[in-house]
């Protein structure tokens, strides 16, 4: 299994963990299920987001960089040296690093949902704040 599906499966299970939470009170004809459900059709995202909303932000971006790690064809510019002749010198060392970058990415929002903030080690703040650096520092290069 790819570690896309793998990430992918991690945060379905907490999407279905929270909505079993959500609407364990639920009436037997399903009203607070209906009334959610049509929110979410009307607008797009769950008013439920909002009681974990950093929560929910970390599983809607760590399965789709983990696909895009996988799938990306393109390296950012930032990381390539452009010889004279407009060829690139560093190809290889330039997507290497760049997905060691998507990897840490992928690393720290998987470690965010996985454990408590409150509980990280030294190391996995560390690995935490590199994340959400990368995520930030490069937001405009993804894409492919």
């Amino acid at each position: 299994m790819e570690r896309w599906e793998k990430e992918a499966e991690f945060v379905l299970e907490l999407m279905k963990k929270d909505e079993e939470l959500m609407f364990s009170d639920d009436d037997t004809d399903h009203t607070q299920r209906k009334k959610h459900d049509e929110f979410v059709k009307k607008w797009g995202f769950s008013y439920n987001d909002m009681l974990d909303l950093d929560n929910s932000i970390a599983m809607f971006i760590l399965p789709r960089i983990a696909y895009f790690l996988k799938n990306n064809i393109c390296i950012p510019s930032v990381f390539t040296k452009i010889s004279d002749d407009g060829k690139v010198e560093n190809e290889e060392q330039a997507r290497q690093q760049w997905n060691s970058i998507l990897e840490t990415i992928c690393d720290g929002f998987h470690l965010y949902l996985e454990k408590s903030f409150s509980d990280f080690t030294d190391e996995e703040k560390e690995l935490w704040n590199k994340a959400k650096k990368y995520l930030i520092d490069y937001f405009e290069c993804l894409w492919y």
